[in-house]
């Protein structure tokens, strides 16, 4: 039956766009619980007649299939064993409903595309004036001082960043829907709007991954093979270059010295980079098994070079939770054949998404945009492993695919 006939598993995916954005502002960790139950709603209500669509990224589901084995396989020699098979597995569980997002979104026929775009925006309306509120009394009244359950909410947004970095990366589905449906206008006062909202909220994250994609966006509008080849060159160079820096203590006091604007989070990745490089060389073929890196001996040591007393000073540890960059966590945890395949997997999707066929130059330049700016993300903030991550990454990559225009009618049947 042809996703004319039987357009309903597009209600789960729309639904699933009017949340994500406010969700990622209040309460980003409860992505995790959406990205499953969009997809149980979505073939409960007959997406599973959808899933041939996956064979066209047949290759993808293999790669993904083997990293998360690997993950679980890892539990043999993690020093967290029974962690790593439970994290291998949820990896599996989540790229598993990821993917039937994406047969969801591929199916779609033009109503059920209009619907996803219209809830969509109004999700990501609904969090740029959240953000935008908690932005302007954090400016007006500073909440470190004062007590009470608003204070507390401002304190979250004033210190995490989570939503205005999902904010940041579904702009570019969200301009898709509507600078291709004529609305420039519209688009052009979502960015400035968003710019100014991430901008208020001091998020680095954010602000650098707009930055990137804004900068690589007239490339890939017109180049978009060139801005693939940009992208997997910097992605390749990441993974075989920075396990083998030698980023020693010293060299991270010189950074600190040399560049004294840096804050002390800025200084403390130097040094988190530096423990995760010293780990990896101690064990550099399989790492230490999958999200071990919290476990690692002497991780949970306060940094106390006497140089940066700073960092101590505020609780800093070598490791706290994560290395805070996707190349140096899949060398430190799944060594070099975890590396490879994760590596693999982005520079298929990168070179996947600039293909002539993936569609007209504004929906492979949105693709290529939003790949830049999660790998900017995965480099400098989140653990690649936590869930409500990949599920936010995995639900915008599916909107965008439903937001853009159709290239023709959904087939039939395979």
């Amino acid at each position: 039956m042809s996703a004319a006939t039987n357009p309903r598993p597009g209600y789960a995916l729309a639904l699933a766009g009017l949340l994500m954005p406010p969700l990622a502002t209040v309460a980003p960790l409860s992505l995790a619980v959406l990205l499953p139950l969009a997809a149980i709603g979505a073939l409960a209500l007959g997406g599973y007649r959808e899933l041939w669509r996956l064979d066209g990224v047949r290759a993808l589901v293999v790669m993904l299939s083997m990293l998360g084995l690997l993950g679980m396989a890892s539990a043999l020699w993690s020093i967290v064993p029974l962690h790593s098979f439970l994290e291998g597995l949820r990896f599996l569980v989540i790229c598993a409903a990821g993917l039937v997002l994406i047969a969801t979104a591929r199916g779609l026929a033009d109503t059920e595309r209009e619907r996803v775009t219209r809830w969509f925006l109004w999700g990501f309306v609904i969090a740029v004036a959240v953000l935008a509120a908690a932005a302007i009394l954090s400016e007006f009244w500073n909440p470190s001082r004062a007590e009470g359950g608003l204070a507390r909410w401002l304190r979250h947004f004033t210190v995490f960043d989570r939503g205005a970095t999902t904010l940041a990366l579904a702009l570019w589905p969200t301009l898709l829907a509507t600078a291709v449906r004529g609305k420039r206008w519209a688009a052009a006062a979502l960015v400035l709007l968003t710019l100014a909202v991430v901008l208020s909220l001091k998020s680095r994250t954010g602000m650098l991954c707009l930055v990137a994609a804004l900068g690589l966006w007239p490339i890939a509008r017109m180049l978009p093979r060139t801005c693939a080849a940009l992208i997997a060159a910097g992605l390749v160079a990441l993974v075989a270059v920075l396990p083998s820096v030698p980023l020693t203590m010293d060299a991270v006091v010189r950074i600190h010295q040399a560049v004294p604007r840096f804050d002390n989070s800025a200084i403390h990745r130097f040094a988190i980079w530096h423990f995760a490089i010293d780990r990896i060389a101690e064990r550099p073929v399989l790492g230490w098994g999958l999200d071990a890196s919290r476990a690692l001996p002497h991780a949970s040591d306060l940094v106390d070079d006497p140089r940066i007393p700073e960092i101590a000073k505020a609780g800093g540890t070598w490791m706290p939770l994560h290395p805070h960059n996707a190349a140096l966590q899949w060398r430190l945890e799944l060594g070099l054949p975890g590396a490879a395949l994760a590596t693999l997997a982005v520079l298929w999707i990168v070179w996947r998404v600039s293909a002539q066929a993936a569609g007209p130059p504004a929906t492979r330049a949105a693709a290529l945009a939003v790949v830049a700016a999660s790998l900017v993300v995965a480099m400098l903030s989140y653990g690649f492993w936590q869930a409500w991550w990949q599920s936010s990454l995995w639900i915008i990559a599916a909107l965008a695919l439903a937001v853009a225009p159709a290239r023709s009618p959904p087939a039939a049947g395979p």
